[in-house]
């Protein structure tokens, strides 16, 4: 039985910017709506998965008339020219083809067999060093001269470091034979003896410095039991080479420039821990930022990008070279989605689909978000029903609630540590240390969420686990960086309350709203667009392959 829900806002917006003309079904269509299609052989495999189960047959239906009729809609209400979808369609087809590109152009990389033994033949010399990389060559040439002159390199790695990997070991790379080293350092290593001081020297958004700790001889393993990783790492060497070589070809050939007053706006708007940008102007979101022979980013596309950056990415918005070095290398992504488009690399069926597939995700989280997503907006008494109907079927177990501080490296982890054992009050002098936000209740600076026993990671849940309330522990991180626990409160297991579990009875609320909201949309446009499902098609699928063999071979037989 269908709910129905009358819903006055979309109707109005279905009257009124709706009204396609009654189309021709075109040959063979199996659904239509609109001035669009879906043909036997664009689902026909996808329904095969579910042949014999009615139910997941007549679902599957139901979602792509939706999915058809919503892609209409959102083309007569211009959501496929808006700028959010275009941005993320070009985003999403450029990752997929730039990758197309690369795989084109590296998978032509063959290795000489020769080479592997020539390897081989110089191996035999282990080495350790220390390594540092900034993005301002004023600040690497400064920390190689206090190296030179005595200094630990190590520590400039941890204190003002600006890769978070480096920093947390505190730059330090041993390795079994230094001819394993990566692209970037190898050509530096082969004949580095200790003591030596290499760079600074530049690297993708940086500068580089090393300084050799250690070498020795070793007795290589025989040829044969080594070649095979021999062989695969010098193929990943020589493609990571050859990538390079591309990029820097491509770079020079396309003439990428960069505007500095569209950064300095971006690098004026950062805010101040360097990672987003607040308001811009109309005018200066439309400003090129970096601009090729054939292509430019405006300082939206460039902003946006930045901002959809994975959370654990480090950017410096403040870095007026970071950004400089972020946009040409934006730039580069696009060129190599121009090459792939010139390779013929988008026309190959698979790719094809891709790119379409994810053109339509797009506009169609667009329309969710604009049509669908302000109707299943829950009230109150509607949460505290769903509440009151799931609460008992949610217990909350026990947990525990901490202050919590950041110790950011060696020297303030030995001093929490020593106040600890001198009585002191760690808490009450965290201006010395470092708040950590990933454990932080909302509104809260130390005061962390509640830890249930199998959120602490099992080497520290015994120990966190016997404070006593206004006990305290130091848990490591890494050789360098560790965390400042106090037991503030004990939660007893409990029933949930609203507050414990809004977001699973939202969730719910909106699920439930959703279904009437979708179903009266489907209706209002299937009039709208004169939709056509061919019935016949999709009931054949209600017959598993065996009774279908079966009957066909009955029929056969009566007509003999």
């Amino acid at each position: 039985m269908k709910t129905f829900v009358l819903i006055s806002t979309v109707v109005i917006i279905v009257l009124s910017a709706c009204g396609s003309d009654a189309g021709t079904v075109p040959d063979g269509a199996v659904i239509a709506a609109g001035d669009r299609a879906v043909f036997p052989e664009d689902i026909t495999e996808s329904f095969e998965r579910y042949r014999g189960d009615t139910t997941s047959v007549d679902i599957f239906k139901e979602n792509i008339i939706a999915r058809e009729l919503f892609i209409c809609h959102a083309i007569d209400l211009g959501l496929d020219e808006d700028r959010e979808v275009v941005r993320l369609t070009h985003e999403r087809s450029r990752e997929l083809l730039q990758a197309q590109y690369l795989s084109f152009s590296l998978d032509q990389v063959e290795l000489d067999s020769g080479v592997v033994r020539d390897f081989w033949e110089t191996m035999g010399t282990g080495i350790s060093y220390t390594c540092f990389y900034h993005e301002d060559s004023l600040v690497a040439d400064s920390v190689c001269t206090m190296v030179k002159n005595g200094e630990d390199l190590s520590r400039f790695a941890v204190e003002i470091g600006m890769d978070e990997i480096i920093r947390q070991t505190r730059g330090k790379i041993t390795l079994d034979d230094r001819n394993f080293s990566n692209v970037m350092d190898y050509p530096y290593l082969i004949t580095a003896v200790p003591g030596d001081v290499i760079g600074p020297f530049p690297v993708t958004l940086g500068w580089r410095l090393l300084h050799i700790d250690s070498t020795w001889t070793y007795e290589p393993e025989p040829f044969e039991s080594d070649s095979q990783r021999i062989g695969a790492m010098l193929l990943a060497r020589s493609r990571e080479t050859r990538k390079k070589f591309l990029e820097d070809s491509l770079k020079s050939a396309y003439h990428v420039q960069v505007n500095y007053d569209a950064l300095n706006i971006m690098q004026e708007r950062s805010d101040s821990l360097g990672y987003s940008f607040g308001a811009f102007l109309p005018e200066e979101e439309e400003m090129e930022v970096v601009s090729w022979d054939g292509g430019s980013r405006n300082l939206f596309s460039v902003a946006e990008n930045i901002q959809g950056l994975p959370g654990y990415l480090p950017r410096y918005t403040k870095n007026l070279q970071w950004l400089d070095n972020y946009a040409r290398r934006l730039a580069l992504f696009d060129i190599e989605m121009e090459e792939a488009i010139v390779l013929g690399l988008d026309t190959a069926p698979d790719i094809a689909r891709q790119l379409n597939s994810k053109h339509w995700e797009n506009l169609l989280d667009k329309y969710y978000e604009v049509i669908i997503s302000p109707e299943v907006q829950p009230d109150s008494t509607t949460l505290n029903e769903i509440y009151l109907e799931v609460r008992d079927d949610h217990i909350v177990p026990e947990s525990r609630v901490f202050n919590v501080l950041f110790l950011k490296n060696t020297e303030r982890i030995q001093a929490a540590q020593e106040m600890m054992s001198s009585g002191g009050d760690v808490l009450a002098a965290k201006e010395e240390f470092e708040t950590f936000p990933p454990v932080v209740a909302e509104g809260e600076e130390t005061l962390s969420i509640p830890f249930r026993r199998e959120m602490i990671p099992e080497d520290d849940r015994e120990l966190l686990w016997a404070l006593v309330p206004g006990e305290e522990a130091v848990v490591s991180l890494s050789d360098t960086t560790a965390l400042w626990f106090r037991l503030e409160t004990v939660l007893d297991e409990h029933v949930a309350t609203f507050e414990d579990i809004k977001d699973l009875v939202t969730v719910e609320a909106r699920q439930r709203a959703e279904t009437g909201v979708i179903q009266a949309l489907v209706d209002s446009l299937s009039e709208e667009y004169h939709l056509y499902v061919d019935q016949e098609f999709f009931e054949s699928f209600y017959v598993p392959l065996e009774a279908d063999s079966t009957s066909e071979t009955e029929s056969s037989m009566e007509v003999i």
